[in-house]
């Protein structure tokens, strides 16, 4: 989607309303946001003048790089939008010299599981409580209180 007329994926360093708004259907804590988009590289990716989309990566460790955050306006789902971001965060992370990819989600958020796999991404970890020590309030999605962080990683191919 992102060679597509009128779409274009760049960084941005000031985190505005619209932004915030979008990231926020990610992840309900605007401080969690804040203090990932402090160590964070933000994209957001645009059709004509919209927003429709942003990510977050971090640079976790010497060989990983994480999708900290990703969100898609609900206009734009479906469209591709997330498939352009993964792929420049995969572009990203071989620019880095980086090994791997990893992102989580939700043990509820069975679109996302399914979506992440067909994007390249493999179960790596499950991170028992992630959500139940995070947050203060529960998280209930797909009608079951959030309690796991489910790690996927995707990894660049090693030269055999």
């Amino acid at each position: 989607m992102s060679s597509e007329p009128g779409v274009t994926i760049q960084t941005f360093t000031d985190l505005d309303a619209e932004h915030m708004t979008l990231l926020l259907e990610a992840d309900p804590s605007e401080r969690i946001i804040h203090d990932v988009f402090t160590n964070s590289r933000a994209y957001e990716i645009r059709v004509e003048q919209a927003l429709a989309g942003v990510m977050l990566l971090v640079r976790r460790n010497t060989d990983t790089l994480e999708i900290a955050n990703i969100s898609v306006d609900r206009a734009f789902r479906r469209q591709g939008v997330v498939s352009s971001l993964i792929d420049r965060a995969k572009t990203e992370t071989i620019r880095l010299g980086l090994r791997k990819l990893e992102v989580g989600t939700g043990s509820t958020s069975f679109g996302a599981l399914c979506f992440y796999q067909t994007c390249g991404f493999r179960m790596d970890r499950i991170e028992r409580d992630y959500f139940v020590n995070r947050y203060p309030r529960p998280i209930v999605e797909n009608g079951i209180t959030l309690k796991d962080m489910v790690r996927l990683s995707w990894c660049l191919q090693q030269p055999k």
